[in-house]
């Protein structure tokens, strides 16, 4: 970090500063770097006095972005849009912040890293809390599945813990070979993106315990924040290299985002508007970037010292459900359901596309189908249920009851909604 954060360091290579001889070494000794930095006294800045606090999830009309000000230990907020100045969120006792998520209700989550803990701040101004967490070693990158579950990278752990929504505790992430695991990412589908610092690659994780699998992405050099856009295209801060890399959804390959200057880039963040969010870590900066290519502007925050991590509150999305028909056949023994659909839209009833629809029975025990939205938000299928006939008796009873249930699990950008539809019995 530049030593205005800690002014009694001696001159060394900054946490994150690549190196180029013996990388990987480098970035092991540069991680180390953070752990001591974590523990070091504040800068100048932070050590004035109190500015105007924000509160996480409410206030202004334009979209919040939120920045982790490690240098400062501190938690900024300013409008996405640049339309206003910025406001400190009222976060107490935090030392070098960096992950940070919000999720559907607007409530903030920080990687208090220097503490090795992770809050929460209510986006109703209730009092912070210290999320429920065992043996966390320099916490980083923060992400949110569709069930509210946190997931965390446990950077000096080389492991991701998962924190349950239902309070049931927490569990490893199965992983293989991470060392210094930093930003996290869900795509539409439920699985989890992982960028492994030292090991210089991203890895996937998907959903149901399949197996880890490494993101084709060429040349990366300590890699740190990641984002997928609602497409499912894959951003990466590729910070040895001083680029942003963007992996396409369509397996067309990689190119690098328009930006100049960049200095050790971070944290990433999207809207909805699909502007990129990259915090400009040693020019002490946060930038918004078209990411094909319209060009790029400073937002107006002042005082940075070392931003790290962004975060920008999900859109809120609705599903609505049409009703659908069961038929139950003797010939072979199957349920046939016809006429699965839901469709997905922002609060301002703004079509989301190309997201994944999954359906299912009222709770969830049978997934019927799955399809994608097309360009009005609207996902369809039928599905063919084979199963003995006291489970398809027992099926075809709970959906004529209680319905099915359409679900989307989310992603960075987009908050996961879930609506039930009618089943009526069909005609053969």
């Amino acid at each position: 970090m530049p030593r205005s954060a800690v002014p009694e360091a001696p001159e060394a290579p900054g946490p994150l500063r690549p190196v180029p001889a013996g990388r990987r070494i480098g970035a092991v000794l540069a991680l180390l770097t953070l752990c001591a930095l974590a523990l070091g006294p504040s800068g100048a800045v932070a050590a004035a006095g109190p500015e105007p606090a924000g509160t996480p999830g409410t206030g202004a009309v334009a979209t919040p972005l939120y920045v982790s000000d490690y240098g400062n230990d501190r938690v900024l907020r300013v409008p996405a849009d640049g339309s206003g100045g910025q406001t400190v969120v009222p976060a107490t006792g935090l030392v070098r912040p960096t992950g940070m998520a919000v999720d559907a209700a607007g409530a903030l989550y920080v990687s208090d890293t220097g503490n090795n803990r992770v809050v929460r701040l209510p986006s109703d101004g209730g009092p912070q809390v210290t999320v429920a967490t065992d043996g966390l070693s320099r916490p980083l990158g923060l992400a949110l599945d569709g069930a509210g579950d946190l997931y965390i990278a446990d950077s000096f752990n080389d492991r991701v813990v998962k924190v349950a929504a239902d309070g049931s505790g927490q569990v490893t992430v199965p992983t293989t070979g991470l060392l210094h695991p930093w930003g996290l990412a869900f795509d539409g589908e439920g699985a989890l993106y992982v960028s492994d610092f030292v090991n210089d690659r991203v890895v996937k994780l998907p959903g149901g315990g399949a197996r880890q699998t490494t993101v084709p992405i060429t040349g990366l050099s300590q890699p740190a924040g990641i984002v997928l856009d609602p497409r499912g295209n894959l951003y990466v801060s590729d910070t040895g290299n001083n680029r942003v890399v963007r992996v396409e959804a369509d397996g067309s390959g990689q190119r690098t985002v328009p930006a100049t200057g960049l200095s050790d880039p971070l944290g990433l963040a999207l809207d909805e508007r699909g502007d990129l969010f990259v915090a400009d870590a040693f020019n002490n900066r946060v930038l918004r970037l078209d990411p094909d290519g319209g060009g790029q502007s400073v937002l107006p925050l002042t005082g940075l010292n070392t931003p790290t991590g962004l975060a920008v509150p999900p859109t809120r999305t609705r599903l609505t459900a049409a009703p659908a028909t069961a038929l139950h056949g003797s010939h072979p023994q199957t349920l046939t359901v016809r006429g699965l659909a839901a469709t997905l839209t922002t609060a301002r009833h703004t079509p989301v596309p190309g997201q994944t629809v999954v359906f299912s029975d009222a709770w969830r025990k049978r997934t019927l189908c799955a399809a994608v939205t097309d360009h009005r938000g609207t996902a369809r299928c039928d599905a063919v249920v084979h199963a003995p006939e006291p489970v398809l008796d027992h099926l075809s009873e709970a959906l004529h009851r209680h319905g099915y249930l359409a679900r989307y699990e989310g992603t960075s950008v987009y908050a996961p909604a879930s609506a039930q539809g009618a089943v009526r019995p069909g005609r053969p």
